[in-house]
């Protein structure tokens, strides 16, 4: 049978018979339509240059934000043996010419700490509180002592060879800052690491602290080491005790003891006794063979662990 030719404009075009005997007619006249839907795809997060070629880059973890830290002033502590003549001795601080010119243009805020010492704020970029706490106290005597608390941030210089000295992380401070640090002996220990490499515990200024953070890496010796943020659990400086600060004390005061055999009389820059951790001690733990709230107290380490 012919199936009937479809209605359309000019001629039509020549037909031929398929295998089952059928009348096709030609299609070169027909136009194809798609009218699926086209599925819209999310646009791919842009990547860095060279990034799709180096496979290693794309299983690397993206490098956690930088901690924040707070810029805080330095300031001197004078603490009297009597607390009813705090007002006298302000008066006797005041009215002294020499002072005004060293002491008193530095002062920013006088306050009175939680323990009842004199607290003098310095302002801020004032370096020289060391030497500023020693003309206070060669002024006021024995009648009260004058001491400078240093606001310090803590950082870890890692992966140093078996050979690195303080002296040669200090001086690389210094290049990478370009500030003398050397006068603040800022590295406090030099602690051996995983494969033969050791780890640098520096203490800084927070500005200069944030300072190594951004940069991230300094050249001590013929490698580039890694500059990280240490995190450290709140310790008292009036008790020793991890977990709570000065003003919340309750506890008993060993502001005078040696932090490293936990003696009166020196500190632990020139001890020369064995360590014995008093924490340790009085919890009555069978190895104490180590330097108060140290990394090597399983208390202190704990409440650090904890907090991470």
């Amino acid at each position: 049978m012919r199936v009937p030719l479809k209605r359309g404009a000019g001629v039509p075009g020549p037909t031929h018979s398929d295998e089952n005997t059928n009348v096709v007619e030609d299609c070169d006249s027909y136009v194809l339509v798609d009218h699926r839907g086209r599925r819209r795809r999310k646009p791919r997060p842009r990547l860095p240059p060279n990034a799709e070629r180096d496979p290693a880059r794309q299983s690397l973890k993206p490098r956690p934000p930088l901690r924040r830290v707070h810029h805080r002033p330095d300031a001197i502590i004078i603490r009297a043996n009597d607390a009813s003549s705090y007002a006298e001795i302000l008066k006797k601080l005041k009215g002294d010419p020499a002072l005004q010119q060293s002491v008193g243009s530095s002062v920013n805020n006088i306050r009175r700490s939680a323990a009842g010492a004199l607290v003098l704020q310095l302002k801020k970029g004032v370096d020289n509180a060391l030497a500023l706490g020693k003309e206070l106290g060669k002024v006021l005597g024995s009648t009260a002592i004058a001491s400078a608390m240093l606001h310090t941030s803590t950082i870890e210089i890692k992966d140093l060879d078996e050979c690195a000295t303080k002296e040669e992380v200090t001086a690389a401070l210094d290049a990478l800052l370009g500030v003398p640090v050397s006068k603040r002996d800022p590295v406090k220990s030099l602690r051996k690491a995983y494969a033969g490499t050791q780890v640098a515990v520096v203490a800084l200024p927070d500005d200069l602290a944030a300072t190594a953070l951004k940069l991230g890496h300094v050249r001590i010796g013929w490698v580039n080491r890694r500059i990280r943020a240490r995190e450290e659990a709140a310790r008292c400086y009036r008790c020793w005790g991890p977990g709570h600060m000065a003003t919340r004390c309750k506890g008993p005061d060993r502001t005078e003891l040696c932090y490293r055999c936990g003696q009166k009389g020196h500190q632990a820059k020139d001890c020369k006794g064995q360590p014995s951790c008093v924490l340790c001690r009085e919890r009555g733990a069978d190895d104490h063979r180590h330097a108060s709230a140290s990394l090597s107290c399983p208390l202190a380490r704990k409440i650090t662990q904890d907090r991470r």
